[in-house]
């Protein structure tokens, strides 16, 4: 191919450089690139150059021009098209026109020879017919030269990197290329004669060559879109008009890769802003001095603000403005400037509605290289719902520690108020028997038939009437008829058996009332009961005994009890309130003796042990210790506890239900002393928390293998703020060095290995480089196909990052030459490093994975394509860190592309200490 295509800049600066025939640039291409026209030629041809250049770029039109160089020592023609492709650059695409232009000449010599010749010899000519026969056979020459132009023409069509076609002013093709026939599967000679549309791939172009023949433009430029075999790419087409206008020629080149690497481009900047906009949590950048910089819709809301702009024009003083006490702003300041990061700061703010919510920051601060501070970067979540449920379970949990300290309480007031009553009857018993010594009782004599003979009272209070109008009446004139059928029965009772008879009654003060009988001897209760319509003053228990005595007559003497009675029956309505909160406790109640025997256990406790009654559990737990703890140990610690500090609350231990199966017990239990300070017994209550016990085991369980599955996949600490935080995670590091392996001639090998064993070789090939990084405190980031990467110096800063990447490189060329295929032939590595600034995070909420972005990367990449097998080749970033600990040899500068020149450097060995 004789054309060359160059791209160059308005001061005329070499910028790209077409492989197609190096013979005819006028040097080679590494001293083209990115040099000027002036540096290259001599001035007035660099002038002239430079003049199309500019006349290009000023009238957006393609300039054509013909010119010579002297390649070697031959004088090379050419005709340049010079076509501006954007506001500041232009492609030349030149082509070798030497023949023509010698035969043109020859040509047009022979032109004016013959017209010289036609001139003297026109009389000549007329009669000498052999002549004109030697000058038609000349210009036969002629002619066939021209064709055989014509034809390096078509060899050049042929060997242009792109699709080519040449199409009539009706739109029809006049011929097209060796690949744009191959690209649609077809020969060249099928499309001359036919409609451009006809293929149907490509409406875009059939429009672009219509409107280029519509206008007097003369040439044009447009990307289009074409369907190629079922495929979409993309082409930069370039169409010029040629033959006064009746024929265009066009050259395409395939963009697709280009588009693609755009496209992949624009939506990772959609991505970033989809995060950012979308994302659940707030997200903000604030200046020191406490005005927000940037916020994501998702802070607004929080903030009850319609929009991020909105919340930012109304916020411009964060401390006084949001935040309910102020001087937390001023804490949350000061532990950035300390520490430059903050985690989990929580604090209350004030919303635009006036509400008041809690919140959970996450910052940290960014400085320039210099460490000085420039601005504040985090995140928000709303935690007033989780601060709700926390108050929600401090309530919960005060609640109950109230019940069961109002439950203890209770238990304790019974047992005081036991102890209160049974002092109080020891009381009265005392004060009874002080006044039967002082004879304080009443005594009566009574006849056979219940008459009042004689009565004797040290005490005239309590006698129901007088005693002098009661002598000679009997009991009916004299008692409430309940008690004087009380008293004529006993009286009949003590003369027919012969023996004393005992009975308790109660007589009304001023009106009739009541009489309780109790027959201590035949054990019966008679409850007579007569209704008054006055006022109740009161009433007196009296216990008297109905004795026989000669001449059938019975003494009655009768004793004031009525403080007794009293107390009985507050007893009896104390001991029925315990044991009513006793039996009906939802939770256990115990007492055991100091060596572990139960005492009293309710049916509640019964139940949670497993066990059908209280007397059950009573009768086959005779050692706790032993018999019911699974850790025996445990009651000699809370016995420990209880003799030092006298109570324990939420003491867990595990016991054996009668079954045998195991649950978990939380008790509450307190030391009962006398006073004397001895230990008399232990009582408390019981909760069964198994089910609480195995609900947080089984979250610790799930939270572990998470834990483990995360920890497999991401780096420790980016583990640690994900589960902390589901958004987003990116964080630029200023200088990280990069690692690229490929293992070379993989690919073929591939598709001739069984898939099974093919992945089985990488995984052991894998997990060797996989230790390699454990070893030198690396993180590996992926593996590609045969591809492996990592990465040192993050996610934790790691000072030696270079060194570490450098001994891994050294150390993998050496592991891999343990491997082979073929049975003999070893694998080898292509490896390239760079060092650099990255940004590395997570993204995405399925699949993902602890990723690098940045042009290092890309750059470490490129090292690695285009090193060499066996071989380690780095940048001149990580040579300058390197250089003084390990050997290279210089590469020198290559071509990288994206990059254009660059130095680079082999790897060979680490330098002797």
């Amino acid at each position: 191919m004789k054309d060359i295509i160059l791209v160059l800049n308005a001061e005329g600066r070499y910028l790209k450089v077409a492989p197609t025939n190096p013979t005819l640039l006028y040097k080679p291409t590494e001293e083209l690139i990115g040099k000027t026209l002036h540096e290259v030629f001599a001035t007035a041809q660099a002038d002239t150059f430079l003049g199309y250049i500019r006349d290009a770029l000023a009238t957006q039109q393609t300039v054509n021009t013909e010119y010579s160089l002297t390649i070697g020592e031959q004088e090379v023609w050419f005709a340049g098209s010079i076509s501006p492709i954007s506001t500041d650059s232009v492609i030349l695409v030149a082509r070798d026109i030497t023949d023509q232009k010698l035969a043109r000449e020859a040509l047009q010599q022979r032109k004016a020879d013959l017209e010289q010749q036609f001139a003297e010899r026109t009389a000549a000519l007329i009669a000498s017919n052999d002549q004109l026969v030697a000058e038609v056979a000349e210009r036969t020459l002629a002619e066939k030269a021209l064709r055989a132009a014509k034809d390096q023409l078509q060899a050049i069509l042929e060997a242009v990197p792109g699709i080519v076609s040449w199409i009539s002013s009706d739109l029809k093709y006049l011929g097209v290329n060796r690949q744009l026939a191959e690209n649609f599967n077809m020969p060249q000679e099928a499309f001359i004669g036919r409609d451009i549309g006809f293929l149907e791939a490509s409406s875009e172009f059939n429009q672009l060559v219509k409107e280029l023949f519509a206008s007097p433009q003369r040439d044009v430029y447009r990307e289009v879109d074409a369907q190629v075999n079922g495929i979409n790419r993309n082409y930069l087409i370039v169409a010029r008009k040629y033959d006064q206008d009746r024929a265009a020629f066009t050259i395409g080149i395939d963009i697709t890769e280009r588009q693609q690497a755009l496209e992949a481009q624009r939506q990772a900047e959609a991505n970033y802003q989809s995060i950012f906009e979308n994302a659940i949590e707030g997200i903000f950048q604030t200046a020191p001095d406490g005005h927000y910089l940037s916020v994501n819709p998702a802070l607004a809301r929080i903030y009850s603000y319609d929009s991020p702009e909105v919340l930012m024009a109304n916020i411009t003083n964060i401390q006084e403005q949001l935040y309910l006490n102020p001087n937390r702003r001023d804490i949350f300041s000061l532990l950035l400037q300390e520490n430059d990061l903050v985690v989990d700061f929580e604090s209350q703010i004030r919303r635009k509605d006036g509400s008041i919510t809690w919140i959970s920051e996450n910052a940290r601060a960014v400085r320039d290289d210099q460490d000085n501070l420039l601005y504040y970067e985090g995140t928000v979540e709303d935690i007033t719902k989780r601060k709700q449920a926390e108050e929600a379970l401090q309530r919960a949990n005060e609640e109950l520690e109230t019940r069961v300290e109002e439950r203890t309480a209770a238990l304790k007031q019974l047992n005081h108020q036991l102890g209160v009553e049974i002092v109080e009857r020891q009381k009265i018993e005392a004060e009874l028997r002080a006044l039967f010594a002082a004879m304080t009782d009443i005594i009566a004599v009574f006849d056979d038939q219940g008459r009042y003979l004689k009565i004797i009272s040290t005490n005239s209070e309590l006698l129901y009437g007088s005693a002098t109008k009661s002598i000679g009446k009997t009991v009916y004139e004299v008692l409430p008829p309940m008690q004087a059928q009380l008293f004529a029965s006993h009286i009949q009772q003590a003369l027919t058996t012969g023996q004393t008879v005992s009975v308790e009654y109660s007589l009304p003060i001023q009106h009739k009332e009541m009489a309780i009988h109790k027959n201590q001897e035949a054990g019966l209760i008679f409850r007579l009961q007569a209704k008054s319509q006055k006022p109740k003053l009161g009433e007196i228990w009296f216990a008297a005994n109905a004795s026989p005595m000669p001449g059938n007559r019975v003494i009655w003497v009768a004793r004031d009890i009525t403080e007794r009675k009293l107390a009985e029956e507050a007893m009896r309505q104390a001991e029925e309130k315990y044991r009513s909160i006793f039996e009906n406790a939802i939770c256990g109640i115990f007492q055991t003796t100091v060596d572990g025997r139960y005492l009293s256990v309710n049916s509640s406790l019964a139940r949670m042990y497993g066990y059908s009654s209280p007397e059950e559990m009573m009768e086959y737990l005779t050692d706790i210790q032993k018999q019911l703890y699974v850790n025996p140990n445990r009651r000699n610690e809370l016995v420990a506890i209880l003799e030092r500090d006298g109570a324990v609350s939420n003491f867990e231990y595990q016991v054996y239900r009668k079954d045998g199966s195991i649950i978990w017990s939380c008790g509450n239990t307190r030391a009962v002393r006398d006073t004397k300070g001895n230990i008399l017994h232990y009582e408390g209550t019981v909760e069964d928390i198994t089910m609480r016990k195995q609900a947080e085991e089984a979250l610790r369980v799930e939270q572990a293998k998470s834990e483990g599955l995360l920890l497999s996949i991401l780096p420790q600490m980016i583990a640690e703020q994900l589960k902390q935080d589901q958004s987003a995670i990116a964080e630029q590091f200023e200088e990280a060095t990069i690692l690229f392996a490929d293992i070379v001639g993989f690919t073929p090998l591939s598709s001739s290995m069984p898939p099974t064993e093919l992945v089985a070789l990488l995984n052991q090939i894998f997990s060797r480089f996989d230790r390699l990084t454990q070893k030198y405190g690396l993180e590996k980031i992926k593996t590609i196909g045969d591809a492996y990467m990592a990465v040192g110096g993050l996610p934790m800063p790691k000072p030696n990052h270079p060194e570490a990447i450098a001994e891994m490189a050294l150390e993998m060329q050496r592991e891999i030459t343990r491997f082979t295929w073929n049975n003999s032939q070893s694998f080898k590595l292509r490896i390239g490093i760079n060092t650099g600034p990255v940004v590395a995070g997570v993204i995405g909420v399925t699949k993902f994975i602890y990723d690098l972005w940045g042009d290092a990367v890309n750059v470490a990449s490129r090292m690695e394509s285009q090193g060499g097998p066996g071989r380690i080749q780095v940048t001149a970033a990580t040579y300058e860190r390197l250089q003084h600990k390990y050997w290279f040899e210089k590469r020198g500068e290559i071509e990288v592309k994206g990059k254009g020149k660059m130095v680079t450097y082999w790897l060979i060995d680490r330098t002797p200490d």
